[in-house]
């Protein structure tokens, strides 16, 4: 088999441009993902508008698991292109990596760790002295016990004033 050889699809400015807009994009999303899970207040209401809640609430997890993976994808892409330069990502470094990439996979393939064929079954369950949750879960602002959507969307918050600031590298024409 033979190896591919890559073909860009466009340009090195317009990959700067997207990249960095890209970065800009998740992170707006992260923000509103966070906003979103904040006005899901579980409660002790009926059962069919608890259970509603509980499922409302599970989607926008995931959902923000999704979009906290996507900045972490192009905020390594800006850095590799050289953009960003100005910006301290050092927050948004401190989210363990392998734990976000874990809960969008483990959430995207949750039938096949439900059927026992997921790929990290091992990681499936977090275990610390405090709790043990599989990533299908969300306890207080921890989806899968593993992040903090709270902590998470704040650091966005942060990073996005500092990417507002920051010139975009517009292809040129």
């Amino acid at each position: 088999m033979s190896k591919k050889t890559p073909v860009p699809i466009m340009s090195v400015d317009e990959e700067r441009f997207m990249a960095f807009e890209g970065l800009v994009q998740w992170t707006q999303g992260v923000i509103a993902q966070g906003e979103r899970l904040t006005r899901v207040k579980l409660t002790l209401a009926p059962f069919e508008k608890r259970r509603a809640t509980f499922y409302k609430r599970q989607c926008q997890a995931h959902y923000f698991a999704i979009a906290a993976w996507k900045l972490l994808e192009h905020r390594k892409w800006v850095t590799q292109l050289g953009l960003c330069a100005n910006v301290d990502f050092s927050e948004i470094d401190g989210f363990s990596e392998t734990d976000i990439r874990d809960l969008r996979d483990m959430r995207e393939h949750v039938l096949d760790y439900f059927k026992g064929i997921g790929r990290n079954k091992a990681r499936w369950v977090k275990q610390t002295p405090e709790f043990k949750v599989d990533a299908s879960t969300i306890t207080g602002t921890k989806i899968g016990g593993r992040l903090d959507w709270k902590k998470f969307g704040n650091a966005a918050r942060r990073l996005r004033a500092q990417l507002l600031k920051e010139p975009i590298p517009y292809p040129p024409r």
